[in-house]
């Protein structure tokens, strides 16, 4: 996992520590140890009946023992189920705490093309479906094994030391197996998510790879990414049954060379028939735990190293609280020698970018292709970090302001309008539990879009769909501009905004963007088309990622289409 690549989150996660896990491991503790202190009941009612029951012929002792038996017994079967169920509410204690940090964290993954590998969320779901399993309960009681070890021992030393012998010779099946497995369970885990990152892709490009006949390409691709995937899940499984069974089989043997050993003492008249039973017994239980890890050693594996790729996760993305709270800007927006590229990319996709906006003006962001129009956005709103330079709302970075902040002063509408599934009304109020619906309904009348989602079966009650597919390209451009609008934030960037549009939708826009200059807001439009700048009064033009031209509309069109100019001209028509 590429996570010191990762741009660090702006938002503070809680942080998961051994103190907030602590109370429910020493609940689980402590009824461990009740519960293993239990299973020696039945060695115990062995060595009494054997030894006593029998000796004395009396019928009334094996009935008190009986009876006293299915007591334990029965508070032992209770005691499990309840730690059972403490381990899988423990499990979800752990994925509360983790859920919110690791779904950030799969966002700003995305950002970061040399991370795309990582996927937190399912890091995370291993993490819980080990929690809750019977793994981590056989964890607890493996301490118990020198306790049963040395019980063997009392009953005699032979026997002690040959259980011993047992269990070393198990604990280097252990250890092989660890080696063994630890590369096929990473190999899975990197194939599985190649796949599944390339079925997303597939999806979310469906209509692309149907038009244009990809399906059958695109799926042997797929099953190459399936075939490495089982592939190294086999390796692993066929290891760690190898394993398993050879544990297993050891355990058994073991338990009989214990009862063969205790005969032979028996038949010296060094021990009783009940301790031999019983010390087989203890020997097995003793072995026990450790039969159950090996053969859930790939989950313990997988969960090592989700748990690993996790804290770096945390590490990264976990920012400090603010504990004071900026008013939102309403004044400028500054930006000096700004230098930004996109996470783990060290070479600037744009530098030197130096300007500064007052509320009430407009600028349009203009360049040939590849110029970097849209990677300064992506620089201004944190989507990219910064290299060198910095960007300031009313003299304060973006960083000095609360996440919830961010949301009421930066609007956004992104190159590609990507809806979410829900419906119109709540992707137009970016889902903010309490937005009202005189704020959507303004919102949508300020990007002029409020009779065409009239028009929809719904209205603003209508499903878009996954990524806004239920609707045309025009109409998800459309409200995405409203969404940008929505709740008057002091700023909003607009990246190719009438891409889509016709020329109604082309005048909604202006319209749009002189409302958010009378309010006192500050517009940012990169524009291919002059439509898209008829609203503005600066003009930024740029060429290979470096400002080449800032100030007034007139003055800077002038400029770049001069074929004498200093900056490559561009004709007015590709404004």
């Amino acid at each position: 996992m590429q996570a010191d690549n990762v741009p660090a989150q702006r938002a503070s996660q809680p942080a998961v520590t051994s103190s907030s896990a602590a109370g429910p491991v020493s609940a689980l503790v402590i009824t461990s140890l009740v519960s293993n202190l239990l299973m020696l009941t039945g060695p115990l009612f062995m060595l009494q009946v054997y030894d006593r029951v029998l000796a004395s012929r009396s019928v009334p002792t094996l009935v008190v023992l009986t009876t006293l038996i299915a007591g334990l017994y029965a508070f032992y079967g209770f005691l499990d189920a309840v730690r059972s169920r403490m381990g899988a509410r423990f499990a979800n204690v752990m994925d509360a705490r983790l859920a919110r940090p690791l779904f950030n964290a799969s966002v700003q993954f995305r950002l970061a093309p040399q991370a795309q590998k990582a996927d937190p969320i399912r890091d995370g779901d291993t993490l819980r479906q080990f929690l809750a399993s019977p793994a981590p309960m056989a964890l607890l009681d493996l301490p118990w094994m020198p306790i049963y070890l040395g019980l063997v021992f009392l009953f005699h030393a032979w026997l002690g030391w040959l259980a011993v012998a047992g269990c070393l010779v198990i604990t280097v099946l252990m250890v092989v197996n660890e080696a063994t497995s630890r590369a096929p369970t990473k190999d899975a885990v990197v194939h599985q998510s190649s796949r599944q990152r390339q079925s997303d892709d597939v999806r979310a490009n469906a209509e692309t790879v149907v038009a244009m006949g990809m399906a059958h390409d695109l799926s042997e691709r797929w099953q190459v990414h399936t075939r490495r995937m089982q592939r190294a899940q086999l390796k692993g499984g066929d290891r760690a049954a190898l394993f398993s069974s050879s544990t297993k089989a050891l355990r058994f043997f073991l338990q009989s060379a214990v009862l063969a050993l205790g005969a032979y003492l028996v038949i010296e008249g060094q021990m009783t028939s009940g301790l031999m039973i019983a010390a087989s017994v203890v020997t097995s239980r003793a072995i026990a735990p450790v039969e159950q890890i090996v053969g859930q050693w790939r989950a313990f594996v997988g969960a090592r190293q989700a748990w690993a790729r996790i804290k770096k996760v945390l590490l990264v993305n976990t920012a400090p609280a603010r504990e004071v709270g900026l008013p939102l800007p309403s004044q400028r927006l500054s930006l000096k020698g700004l230098s930004s590229a996109p996470a783990g990319l060290g070479k600037p996709v744009v530098s030197g970018i130096s300007f500064e906006l007052s509320g009430g003006e407009a600028l349009g962001v203009l360049g040939p292709s590849g110029a970097g129009k849209s990677s300064l956005l992506r620089a201004i709103v944190g989507v990219w970090p910064t290299l060198s330079g910095d960007a300031r709302f009313d003299g304060a970075l973006l960083t000095h302001f609360r996440p919830d902040q961010i949301g009421e002063m930066i609007g956004f509408l992104p190159q590609r309008v990507d809806l979410f599934d829900g419906t119109v009304a709540e992707n137009i109020s970016r889902f903010r539990p309490g937005t009202t619906g005189d704020t959507i309904i303004a919102a949508a009348q300020a990007a002029g879009v409020h009779e065409l989602i009239n028009g929809l079966p719904d209205g603003y009650n209508s499903q878009v769909g996954e990524q806004g597919d239920l609707l045309s390209a025009g109409q998800r451009q459309r409200i995405g501009l409203a969404r940008a609008l929505c709740g008057e934030p002091f700023l909003v960037l607009l990246d190719e905004p009438n891409s889509n549009l016709d020329a109604e939708g082309e005048a909604a826009l202006s319209a749009a963007i002189q409302q958010v200059r009378d309010r006192g807001g500050i517009v940012v439009v990169v524009a291919h088309r002059p439509s898209a700048i008829a609203a503005v009064d600066k003009v930024l033009f740029m060429q290979n990622g470096r400002q080449m031209a800032f100030g007034p509309k007139a003055e800077v069109l002038k400029q770049i289409t001069q074929p004498s100019s200093n900056v490559h001209p561009i004709k007015a028509s590709g404004a």
